[in-house]
């Protein structure tokens, strides 16, 4: 059979209107695990239980959902956001003899902050309405009415009676089967609602693995401390598995980890709210940038979450399990109002691991009251960058995509970025490495983006450089018509500075190459270009032929040569020409005394087969000043082979005879 299915549901409502009881009667399990919610009789802490349900289709795989039970007293709601950071279907609990309550309003505008899926109503305790049923449910689509979850499924159900638990639990399968399986983004975090010591056993943390998988003895990571660390086993409700995936219900044995300790002063050790992740996709930090949204249910309501949200106020960011207090600010608002979707910048006061894309809920200080949800539009943010230009547009862009989806977001960010390597493309984010190459090869298609040599280019700003490195090389072989062409040193600062990734230059540079220019001793020209000389430069380069010609094989200095920008630019251009060599920086040969100094050396080598510096001075007339950086150049150019203190030629055409005797030997000269 097909490996089973596995999806997270996460129950929601008032206080006392029998969640944990349905729970129980769906899975057989009480959720409450704590001796004080026994006695209590209500839900503190997050509580868990399996449920096992086969798909209405019998060649479908059977579906292992993990069931929350959150609570729902107004003072425990932080332990509910908590346990909703990764669930595909909320079942929202309403008693039939109390109605919708302020904590039902709440879970239901958390469950729409987090984008949860799907939503199933359970209109419980049915036995004890006093109200006509079909009146009950009018009452709940009123509610509901305008919202993603208005054509949810209500189930009448009583958990005395038994009455409707199994028409409940059906249609919670219905849904779910519908449901694509959780996505694996080769991104794994369990967000850790609980962690404690097992005694022989060591640390254990437990949360619902998302993005992703883990295996046995696989190394992960700690977030936000960054400790290294290594899953010892695992567990997913009392049973050892090898791995474990999107979707799962998981109990990790974590090695070389210790707990946190409660009354520790620091942050060291795993403890509710980390992250466990594997792999380097994401650094934990502490500001964000995203899309703030305030339901607009809570318009006209006279509470304290109706008020509006202000600009600079102290809240606290539940992510995940996490609960981070900060402070939020708005881009060019003093406020954000129910019913309104703006930008904010949350600058927290501990770092959190965050991903692009991830969504999280923002309640007041006191923890008393749900504010409003948002969407990370930028996990890497920084506070000097908020109010930028290039940052603005990227974050006004992505608030009008109705869910910050990848494309926009994609798009979004290389046009703020311009170019960057393909590797670094939402790389902090919450989207898969195939999620995102399909969004850049759809970008691609619609021109939006180019991918050249591994870097990704916004369209405009790659043909702009392209002009702008085109203009630039028509240009100086305007002015400068004696050199071969613009230095690459040069082409590079005539370019944006923003083309910083490494490769981006050499991707313009090829693409050139590739159309009309060349490129020629670390300078690139325009194909067909003749160098020539300007006018104004004639009597430079007369001054400098006549100097060089004086003495062909002793000549001056380079120094001794030039005193001008003009014989400077002059003298280039006969080495360009070829009418020059340049031996190194020093020292410049015309070119019909290099020639002759060539084959003399030539000539003395296919005769002797090696040759000390000081027997080709000898032999030539040349001084060692001038010698020794000839035979340097002729090395470089692979004319002759230095093999210690002696040349020859790279291949020997003439041998001395035996009744002569080798002029190199019982000689040991030295190159200065």
């Amino acid at each position: 059979m097909t490996e089973a299915r596995h999806f997270i549901l996460a129950t929601a409502g008032h206080v006392d209107h029998g969640k944990s009881a349905l729970v129980e009667a769906l899975t057989k399990t009480h959720p409450d695990r704590l001796p004080e919610e026994r006695k209590r009789g209500m839900t503190i802490e997050l509580g868990f239980a399996e449920l096992q349900l086969p798909s209405p289709f019998s060649t479908s795989p059977p579906m292992h959902v993990g069931v929350i039970d959150v609570p729902g007293h107004e003072d425990f709601v932080k332990n509910m956001v908590a346990g909703m950071g990764c669930v595909h279907l909320g079942l929202i609990v309403v008693a039939a003899d109390d109605g919708w309550m302020p904590q039902t309003e709440e879970h239901f505008q958390i469950l729409e902050y987090l984008g949860v899926q799907r939503l199933v109503i359970a209109l419980n305790k049915i036995d004890l309405a006093e109200e006509d049923e079909d009146f009950l449910r009018e009452v709940i689509k009123e509610e509901i009415l305008g919202t993603a979850y208005e054509k949810a499924p209500i189930i009448a159900t009583s958990v005395v009676s038994g009455r409707g638990v199994s028409e409940l639990k059906q249609t919670l399968a219905s849904i779910l089967d519908g449901l694509p399986n959780p996505p694996d983004f080769g991104k794994p975090r369990l967000s850790v609602d609980r962690a404690f010591s097992v005694k022989g056993h060591g640390t254990v943390v437990t949360g619902s693995l998302a993005d992703g998988c883990f295996r046995v003895d696989q190394p992960v990571v700690v977030q936000p401390q960054g400790i290294a660390a290594r899953i010892r086993s695992m567990q997913s409700f009392g049973r050892a598995s090898e791995s474990a995936g999107p979707g799962t219900r998981v109990a990790i044995n974590l090695a070389n980890v210790a707990l946190r300790s409660s009354s520790a002063s620091t942050q060291e050790g795993v403890g509710r709210g980390d992250v466990v992740t594997a792999g380097n996709f994401g650094k934990a930090g502490r500001v964000l940038d995203a899309v703030i949204t305030k339901s607009k249910r809570l318009a006209g309501g006279r509470t304290p979450a109706s008020k509006p949200l202000k600009h600079g106020a102290r809240v606290r960011l539940h992510h995940g399990s996490a609960n981070i207090p900060g402070r939020i600010f708005f881009l060019n608002r003093l406020e954000l109002k129910p019913g309104q979707k703006i930008i904010g910048e949350l600058r927290l006061e501990r770092t959190a691991l965050v991903l692009t894309g991830d969504r999280f809920v923002i309640r007041d200080w006191a923890e008393m009251h749900t504010l409003a949800g948002g969407i990370a539009l930028d996990a890497q943010a920084s506070a000097g960058r908020f109010r930028s230009e290039r940052q603005r547009i990227y974050l006004e862009t992505c608030r009008r995509s109705p869910s910050a989806d990848l494309p926009t977001m994609m798009r979004a960010q290389i046009v703020r970025e311009q170019t960057l390597p393909e590797a670094e493309v939402m790389r902090g984010s919450r989207f898969g490495s195939q999620e995102i190459r399909a969004g850049a090869a759809m970008l691609e298609k619609e021109g939006t983006i180019l991918r050249q040599k591994g870097i990704v280019f916004e369209a405009n700003y790659w043909k702009a450089q392209l002009s702008a490195a085109t203009n630039a090389i028509n240009r100086f072989h305007q002015t400068h018509p004696e050199l071969l062409g613009l230095p690459l040193s040069q082409l590079r600062d005539c370019l944006d500075k923003r083309l910083k990734p490494q490769g981006a230059f050499n991707a313009i540079l090829d693409a050139l190459t590739k159309s009309d220019f060349i490129v020629q001793s670390a300078a690139i020209q325009r194909s067909g270009f003749t160098i020539s000389l300007p006018p104004n430069l004639q009597d430079a380069a007369n001054r400098i032929r006549k100097a060089l010609e004086k003495k062909a094989d002793e000549p001056p200095t380079r120094k001794q040569i030039i005193a001008s920008k003009e014989e400077e630019r002059a003298m280039r251009f006969l080495i360009d020409s070829g009418e020059a060599v340049e031996l190194n920086k020093e020292l410049v040969l015309l070119q019909t005394g290099y020639n002759k100094l060539c084959e003399s050396t030539k000539k003395f080598l296919k005769k002797h087969n090696v040759a000390s510096v000081s027997q080709l001075r000898q032999y030539t007339g040349v001084s060692r000043r001038v010698m020794i950086p000839f035979l340097q150049y002729l090395d470089a150019q692979g004319i002759t082979i230095r093999e210690g203190d002696l040349r020859r030629l790279p291949k020997q055409s003439n041998k001395p005879t035996a009744d002569k005797k080798n002029p190199a030997e019982n000689s040991t000269p030295q190159e200065d």
